[in-house]
């Protein structure tokens, strides 16, 4: 399922959603795709809305990769919202692999406590 983004100039904001289905080569594209906004100097902090997501196709290698390049400027947070048990857990090893690069990464289960983490009001 492609993952879409949308980019909220007022409150520096990108937003990236997907379906039901997530995997490696979206999660890469989801990469590629936040690190050229940051090289193109968009230094927004970004929501991972993995909430719809039931069926995670994520392999540890490709979580360990991305830990490794995270596609996040250093003055920026990157939350990222799953409910999927298995997709929450993919999301907390990134998470906790990117943590020695110094990143402010957080998973969250609850959009709201995303929102809150960012210092945003929830919703559009």
């Amino acid at each position: 399922m492609p993952i879409t983004t949308t980019i909220d100039h007022t409150r520096k904001l990108i937003v990236a959603t997907t379906g039901p289905v997530v995997t490696d080569h979206d999660w890469m594209w989801l990469q590629a795709a936040l690190r050229s906004l940051v090289d193109s100097g968009l230094l927004f902090d970004q929501l991972l809305d993995l909430r719809r997501v039931e069926d995670c196709r994520l392999a540890s290698q490709v979580m360990r990769l991305s830990a490794h390049n995270p596609a996040l400027a250093s003055d920026s947070r990157q939350a990222i919202v799953a409910a999927d048990n298995l997709t929450y857990g993919m999301c907390r090893m990134y998470e906790i692999l990117s943590a020695s690069r110094c990143l402010k990464i957080e998973v969250f289960r609850d959009l709201h406590y995303a929102y809150e983490w960012l210092e945003l009001v929830c919703g559009p």
